[in-house]
């Protein structure tokens, strides 16, 4: 019986012991864990980020959640975010979101907050978050936000694969109106594309098939989809494509263009064929063969003259070709003609102005023999009125330009196709030494009909002296032949020259041999003759025809046919 109770006894003092050794342990367990959560309380506020969702159906943006945990020490103040790719060293700033972060966007301790991001800065420029997808599809990116006293929160992401092959058809053998781009969505590409505008560049388009313009053209993965533009691309050698897309993509590719430039070279009015004209098209740096369909000329009160029809002539690269049309201008004169070449490329060239010749035309027949070194005091010149003249003329005067001597004449009136001397009394040997031997003369004349007054500039180069080879002969000295010329600087010569070289020519041969003196070396005074001894072979040329010509420094020169004897 009392054992019974000692038992009992026991059990009672060991479960109360049980009790206190189990309070013991708990509270010391409770207490780890609790010094353990302040242990870890950082003294900064350190974000995180939980979440970045991009959505490949619309890249026009993508959402982060940044969390300021509940044991910041205080609220977080974000300042930034960035994009750098997972190896690059280059951020890309962020520069819009929602809500904005621009003054510091608050997070409170315990507090998430959804950003919206859709612009960033790359490369200079502004471009949206569906641009920067298309540069880098499929990369992987690290997405930074930054705030203030807080270590910058990090998370990757894999950015959205869609790829497409953007293909350019500018063939300026076909037509420089049309044009074709052709888009490939590649076949591993993440979404289907709906394809809201293409935009080449500064080139305008009138029509494009199909139309993105009235309905966006869908273009899923693996498709292939062809846009035909009406649009004219002559003039333009490089631009920027951009394809837009309704899911945000926007991808762009630098073209370039084959350089094609064709021009009107020349328009050509000849006075002696009054009932046509020459036009001369160039193709100056087209890659390709062009081809002229025909060309329109505008009078200046506007009339048009039928197309002059071309035949669709082809006009090789770097070479020009000349049309000659039927147009009778002779009553068309001293005006502009607007000339323009449309080719079967679906181009023109830029306007071209030429003048037709002037109502009357007046020549000069005896420019090289007007003045003569025996008469010093006087001169003859020779004036023609061409005959596709519209009326006769009546010479009233003559100036000197210069001196602004004043020449009269007498009995000046001139028909069309008929010409007149006139003989003026002027010291020119006084004005070669005052101005040189550079002449200009001006010839006024009245139309004998309109009575508008006519001026004509002609021009002279003044002689200043004669040459002549007054003897000619062969010899040999010591084996070796020799011409043996003798050349005087006649008496009435003004200058005197200095000898430059000997030309020998053979009849019927285009060999041509040149003795030539040292510069100055030889100088013939006026009134003077020399005589030359010319190495030259004559031996295998006994019976044939030579010329032999003696040059001077001062464009002086003369020749003499001589038989090899």
């Amino acid at each position: 019986m009392n054992l019974h109770i000692n038992i009992k006894g026991t059990s009672k003092i060991m479960l109360t012991l049980m009790m206190l050794i189990s309070a013991v342990i708990g509270g010391i367990i409770s207490y780890t864990f609790t010094i353990a959560y302040y242990a870890k309380i950082p003294e900064e506020t350190a974000i995180t980020i939980t979440g970045i969702h991009i959505n490949p159906k619309n890249v026009k943006a993508f959402n982060i959640t940044v969390l300021n945990p509940s044991y910041s020490p205080k609220s977080a103040n974000i300042t930034r975010i960035a994009i750098s790719m997972k190896d690059g060293t280059q951020l890309y700033d962020v520069i819009e979101t929602n809500p904005p972060i621009k003054r510091g966007l608050e997070i409170r301790v315990g507090e998430s907050v959804n950003i919206t991001c859709s612009k960033i800065r790359k490369d200079n420029a502004n471009v949206t978050f569906g641009e920067f997808v298309s540069t880098f599809p499929g990369e992987i990116i690290v997405v930074h936000v930054f705030a203030e006293g807080s270590p910058a929160a990090n998370k990757e992401v894999r950015l959205p694969c869609v790829k497409i092959e953007i293909t350019a058809d500018f063939n300026p053998r076909i037509s420089l109106n049309r044009f074709n781009i052709t888009l490939t969505n590649n076949p591993q590409s993440e979404v289907n594309l709906t394809i809201t505008w293409l935009r080449p560049g500064l080139i305008k388009f009138k029509e494009v098939r199909p139309d993105f313009r009235l309905n966006p053209v869908f273009l899923p993965r693996g498709e292939t989809i062809c846009f035909q533009f009406n649009g004219s691309w002559y003039t333009y050698k490089q631009f920027l494509l951009e394809i837009l897309t309704e899911q945000g993509y926007i991808f762009r590719k630098d073209i370039t263009l084959l350089d094609v430039n064709a021009i009107i070279h020349s328009v050509t009015f000849n006075e002696n064929q009054v009932d046509r004209f020459n036009v001369t098209v160039y193709n100056l740096a087209s890659p390709v063969p062009l081809n002229v369909m025909y060309i329109e000329c505008t009078l200046e009160n506007g009339t048009k003259l039928p197309p002059f029809n071309c035949d669709s002539a082809e006009i090789m690269p770097n070479t020009t070709r000349t049309f000659t049309f039927d147009w009778n201008w002779r009553e068309y004169r001293g005006k502009i003609v607007t000339i323009v070449a449309y080719f079967v490329q679906d181009f023109t060239t830029p306007l071209y102005e030429a003048r037709t010749p002037p109502p009357v035309i007046a020549k000069v027949l005896n420019t090289s023999s007007a003045f003569n070194l025996r008469d010093k005091g006087r001169f003859n010149i020779t004036i023609l009125n061409h005959v596709s003249s519209i009326e006769a003329v009546n010479i009233t005067k003559i100036v000197v330009k210069k001196t602004n001597d004043t020449l009269s004449v007498a009995d000046g009136l001139i028909n069309p196709g008929n010409n007149k001397t006139f003989t003026c009394n002027f010291n020119w040997a006084k004005f070669l030494v005052d101005y040189g031997r550079n002449l200009t003369l001006t010839v006024y004349a009245i139309g004998n009909e309109t009575m508008k007054e006519y001026t004509f500039d002609f021009c002279f180069i003044l002689p200043v002296a004669e040459l002549d080879i007054t003897a000619i002969s062969s010899s040999s000295v010591g084996g070796v032949g020799y011409l043996n010329l003798t050349v005087r600087n006649m008496d009435y010569s003004v200058w005197n020259l200095t000898l430059s070289k000997i030309v020998i020519t053979i009849q019927d041969s285009a060999e041509s041999l040149e003795y030539l003196f040292p510069k100055n070396h030889i100088v013939l005074i006026v009134g003077s003759e020399i005589i030359l001894l010319c190495p030259f072979n004559w031996q295998n040329y006994v019976g044939e025809n030579i010329t032999v010509t003696v040059v001077t420094e001062e464009h002086v020169e003369t020749s003499v046919q001589y038989t090899v004897v």
